[in-house]
């Protein structure tokens, strides 16, 4: 069937639209169209709103930015994680799967090797219900209703967010496990700054990337390229098939304009392109090529007395062409369109109250003849954000979606901590998420379901935090509640949704920190029940943990990485998945002031595991690398 709509054919304005029809009395209609005008209108202004005469002094300090979505004041104490670009560099991790897993709360599956099918999950909840932000831009394929992280290079990204927990309220849909959002490289420093490093290793590994930024008088910049390609190894272990090499090539690009007012006031942009190439073993198709570009433009007003405007609007285009052989077989062509307005009122010294409204465009070009093509989200909400006193910290969400399919939708959450001493923090929070179900499980031809109904959860939480010195402590307990999720039967048989789910979990962090010793450990508990059937949930181990040590020796720095889980069930058409622990060793030796060289042993032991069953996981292999930077 002819395309008639290719991702790109419209300017990026092109998806504000200010038209409002309707009768005055028709309160939904008026609220779903009219409310974008002010956010047009305000986004128009910006410019102007940055220039305004305000104190130095008003300038907002460092935020949590996603567990506060960016409000100026901080939001109180709740299970998050934040991984830096040294903490990047010091893992030696190739991938954002290699980084995350066994983290607190993170299930990460993998069909293969590098740039094959990568799935996380968040506190038991699937990929489906984490929600993936780039630069504060919603992205995911809209035909299969998540984020392909592995096509996301490393190289490119400053820093990883992760919280955990219910955050529709504040993020929209598909954050019922969490948010994880991913900040491309930035540098502020003075001057201009360089940076890069190339490396070899095992299974054709050959990496590079180079980055240029820095900062001239207001005006900060950064720009990246890199390029990743490995002949990999058999993803699959299906003896009918064989055995062969499964490779995977990256090439991305990334650049970051913006400047900062003497006001405080912001502007910025952002891009993000990378192009992939990807062998796999599959009955349909066995090679792909895909195309991922992430755009945004956001600003700020800085503080103009009790009010400040926040401004973001951004693209994410995901491409995707498969091929059996030398046959064309698909093409998945998604498009998502973000805009989002929010307005801070600072009332009284340690309360912020932020206003605002954000619109999701999706879209989906295809060689299937999908029923239904196109669908549009908009949303109010309200947060606050309050510090009362020196121990009690409040944040409150509240949110309405209108969605152009599903009617209405309201989330929200909850989220306290209390200092019981200077060492000791009680921490609690509960909050209410919905899933839109995909285009795939929707109107994918012969298979889909237009009867789905949104996965909708509910979950509380219950934790403590302990911090002295250079040791902490965080334990937290969780429940969730979780109505209508969307089973996934084997290919050609129509999705459902499952009745009811319980997820009980628990997760324990430590950290410990001298000046030559580095250690982070995590481990985590998950209790999974389809309600209807009494089994666990697909693909969600029981236990899992992750402990990472490193120590530096003069200009030598050594460690190590081992991650492990128990088994977990592969569902109802497919054999459980065995558990599994692996360790990587790393070292580096740094022999001028900004040159090191790398090395890094992949599954020391050579484990022959698989966290899917009939999906191989890397065998060992050893990595080396030049590099170059502060």
């Amino acid at each position: 069937m002819p395309i008639d709509h290719k991702p790109g054919d419209r300017p990026l304005i092109g998806f504000f639209d200010l038209r409002w029809a309707g009768r005055p009395s028709d309160l939904a209609t008026m609220t779903q169209r009219s409310f974008l005008r002010p956010m047009a209108a305000s986004l128009g202004g910006l410019a102007l709103l940055v220039s305004a005469n305000t104190s130095a002094g008003d300038r907002l300090g460092p935020i949590n930015i996603t567990a506060s979505r960016a409000a100026p004041l901080p939001a109180p104490t709740m299970p998050e994680t934040v991984i830096s670009r040294a903490e990047i560099e010091r893992s030696q991790a190739r991938s954002l799967a290699e980084l995350l897993q066994g983290r607190a709360g993170l299930n990460v599956t993998n069909l293969g090797g590098a740039g094959k099918p990568t799935n996380i999950s968040i506190w038991g909840q699937g990929a489906s219900r984490t929600a993936v932000f780039i630069d504060g831009i919603r992205i995911g394929s809209v035909s299969a209703g998540q984020s392909y992280l592995e096509h996301i290079p490393l190289a490119q990204v400053e820093r990883v967010e992760i919280v955990r927990g219910p955050r529709s309220g504040q993020w929209g849909a598909d954050a019922g496990g969490g948010v994880i959002q991913i900040f491309t490289r930035q540098n502020s420093d003075p001057g201009t700054n360089v940076s890069g490093g190339i490396g070899v290793g095992g299974r054709g590994q050959r990496d590079a990337d180079l980055h240029v930024g820095g900062r001239q008088g207001g005006f900060d910049y950064s720009l990246g390229a890199a390029l990743q390609r490995t002949d990999g190894f058999d993803a699959q272990s299906d003896p009918n098939t064989s055995p062969d090499d499964d490779g995977y090539k990256n090439k991305s690009a990334q650049a970051q304009l913006g400047h900062r007012f003497d006001n405080g006031g912001h502007i910025s942009a952002q891009v993000l392109a990378s192009t992939a190439e990807v062998d796999y073993d599959g009955a349909f198709q066995d090679y792909s090529e895909i195309e991922q570009r992430t755009f945004g433009v956001s600003g700020s007003s800085g503080r103009i007395g009790f009010w400040q405007l926040r401004a973001r609007a951004g693209r994410h285009v995901d491409d995707q062409d498969s091929y059996k052989g030398d046959v064309f077989v698909s093409r998945f062509d998604t498009q998502r369109d973000t805009l989002f307005l929010a307005n801070d009122f600072f009332i009284f010294r340690n309360t912020t109250l932020t206003i605002g409204a954000d619109r999701t465009d999706d879209k989906l070009a295809s060689n299937y003849d999908f029923d239904e093509r196109s669908r549009r989200n908009q949303a109010l909400f309200a947060q606050a954000n309050v510090a009362a006193g020196q121990y009690l910290e409040i944040q409150a969400a509240l949110r309405r979606d209108f969605n152009e399919q599903f009617g209405t939708t309201n989330t929200g959450s909850l989220d306290l901590s209390y200092a019981l001493t200077d060492r000791w923090t009680l921490t609690a929070g509960h909050g209410t998420a919905f899933t839109a179900p995909s285009f795939n499980y929707l109107y994918f031809p012969g298979s889909g379901n237009p009867d789905l109904d949104p996965e909708r959860t509910r979950t509380s939480r219950a934790g403590v935090r302990w911090s002295h010195a250079n040791w902490s402590l965080d334990a937290t307990a969780f429940r969730t509640t979780a109505d209508d999720l969307i089973a996934s039967p084997p290919p050609f048989y129509q999705p459902y949704n499952v009745d009811e789910a319980t997820i009980r979990g628990a997760e324990l962090n430590a950290s410990w920190s001298s000046t030559d010793w580095t250690s982070q450990a995590s481990l985590t508990y998950l209790s999974t029940e389809d309600r209807a059937t009494g089994d666990r949930l697909a693909r969600q181990p029981r236990w899992s943990g992750r402990l990472d040590l490193d120590r530096r020796l003069g200009p030598v720095s050594l460690g190590t990485a081992l991650h492990g889980q128990s088994g977990s069930k592969g569902g109802p058409w497919v054999e459980d998945n065995q558990g599994f622990l692996t360790a990587d060793l790393r070292a580096s030796y740094r022999f001028e002031r900004h040159w090191r060289i790398e090395a890094r042993l992949q599954n020391l032991f050579d484990r022959d595991y698989q966290v899917i069953h009939g999906y191989n996981e890397a065998p060992r292999g050893l990595f080396v690398g030049l590099r170059y930077g502060r």
